[in-house]
């Protein structure tokens, strides 16, 4: 008698194998797949793609806000706490070093990212124009 383990390791295999059937239309099964000359059906699922691409289109875009330093310094200031906090928090075991250290880099990821988050927020608010533009040109 195969164990349960046996058991679960065919019962794995058979799930994955699989035959090509061709049934004809009285529902007997052939050995080779049916000549037929007449064009396939229509499938059911083109109302719903309709449906899915007017929603998308109709879907009210969220529209990006210009650029600015302010709202770049804000989010690495926020970005900067969180890191001083973690390096704080993993760099502990070295005493009050720790806290410098983790000052320093915190200082340092804050004023790389403060352009970082500017450029991309630009890039964004740059490819999003175009975007319109495209569509009103379409249009």
């Amino acid at each position: 008698m195969p164990t349960r383990k046996q058991r679960k390791r065919s019962q794995k295999e058979r799930r994955h194998e699989y035959e090509t059937v061709w049934v004809d239309s009285e529902g007997n099964e052939l050995e080779e797949p049916p000549e037929d000359d007449e064009p396939a059906k229509p499938s059911r699922d083109r109302a719903p793609q309709q449906k899915r691409q007017q929603q998308t289109s109709a879907r009210g875009t969220k529209t990006p806000l210009p650029p600015s330093w302010q709202r770049a310094v804000r989010r690495s200031l926020i970005l900067g706490a969180v890191i001083f906090v973690l390096f704080a928090v993993l760099n502990s075991k070295g005493g009050s070093n720790g806290y410098v250290s983790a000052l320093i880099l915190s200082v340092l990821y804050t004023g790389l990212f403060i352009p970082f988050t500017y450029y991309v927020d630009r890039f964004t608010y740059r490819r999003w124009e175009r975007k319109m533009g495209a569509r009103s040109k379409k249009r």
